[in-house]
């Protein structure tokens, strides 16, 4: 019943949008990321005449046949794009069938995540950071960021770790379970540094030596971690499924391996042994990002998108977008 009560929108709320929808006219309309800002959207649409409306989703799971809300959002058909950070999350739709069906064909497109760049650090501004964590100068530390779940596969790599030894280390930045913890406490050994939950993480990634990301099929829907850390110049290590193995350049700004212990150990030690080659690909990672997933980037994607689906590409629309949530204003 507290799930029932946090979708449904006030009253208020849905008079507050149709107004503001009402004053601004506007030639389509994007909605935020969740149920709970798509539903008071679409609530205050009804009765409206038709226009575009587009609905951004960035989890590449959680959608219930069974469920009314996602009836009334992700499945209405008066929402003309569902938007979706990477082809894999497409894909992995598209291989349901019941899903297939319920989305429809032909209404997802792929606007990726915006990733901010991060300054370039210096060789002894680095060494201050790594310092600050506790990794030693001739450490090679392999690093993740994330909210420490099953489907992140994190003992995987712990295990790997512990068996190639010294000089490695699995540094683990974030919370979760204590039985998932345990589970990577046991397979990590004294190799193993459970950092906690640090705010602003993106900031010490570039203390990493290696970015790796394990997690399960279905993988990724885009991998905002790993894209921070290539941002901070960092190389990643990422399955070769799901969305973060459509953000590196394979054997350029990082690896996507298969779930095999034997390629994931290999990589690391190819790239711990090669110096010049891990700071190329954590060059490249850093150029990768600033090109195609920096803000100014994925801002053109975005216009474009709604300049094809407006069958205009005149530049003056912009100006008159509805960007939802929209603030919601006092009622008369």
């Amino acid at each position: 019943m507290n799930k029932v009560h946090r979708y449904l929108p006030s009253a208020s709320m849905v008079r507050s949008i149709k107004r503001a929808i009402e004053d601004f006219s506007p030639d389509i309309i994007h909605i935020g990321q969740g149920r709970t800002v798509a539903l008071p959207v679409m609530l205050a649409l009804r009765g409206m005449p038709e226009m575009p409306v587009v609905f951004s989703h960035g989890a590449i799971e959680g959608l219930n046949l069974l469920s009314p809300f996602d009836w009334m959002t992700y499945f209405n058909r008066r929402i003309t794009r569902l938007l979706v950070p990477s082809k894999a999350h497409v894909n992995n739709w598209m291989g349901r069938p019941l899903l297939r069906r319920a989305i429809g064909s032909g209404r997802c497109d792929v606007l990726p995540h915006a990733i901010a760049p991060s300054p370039e650090l210096g060789e002894t501004e680095r060494a201050v950071l790594r310092a600050r964590y506790g990794f030693a100068a001739d450490e090679i530390v392999v690093g993740t960021v994330c909210w420490i779940r099953p489907i992140k596969n994190l003992a995987f790599v712990a295990d790997i770790v512990r068996r190639l030894g010294p000089p490695f280390v699995f540094a683990v930045v974030g919370s979760g379970s204590e039985t998932e913890l345990e589970r990577i406490r046991q397979a990590g050994g004294d190799r193993l540094r459970l950092l906690g939950k640090i705010p602003g993480a993106r900031d010490m990634m570039a203390a990493f030596d290696i970015f790796v990301t394990p997690s399960r099929l279905p993988g990724e829907s885009f991998g905002l971690a790993p894209a921070e850390a290539m941002a901070a110049g960092v190389p990643v290590l990422t399955m070769n499924f799901g969305g973060t193995a459509e953000i590196i350049e394979q054997g350029v700004s990082g690896f996507g391996l298969p779930y095999d212990p034997d390629a994931w150990s290999g990589a690391l030690k190819l790239l711990a042994g090669d110096v010049e080659r891990r700071k190329a690909m954590g060059l490249a990672a850093r150029e990768r990002i600033a090109t195609s997933f920096s803000p100014e980037a994925i801002g053109l994607n975005c216009y474009h998108l709604y300049a094809n689906l407006l069958r205009s590409g005149a530049p003056g629309f912009v100006d008159r977008l509805l960007v939802a949530p929209v603030a919601a204003r006092q009622p008369k």
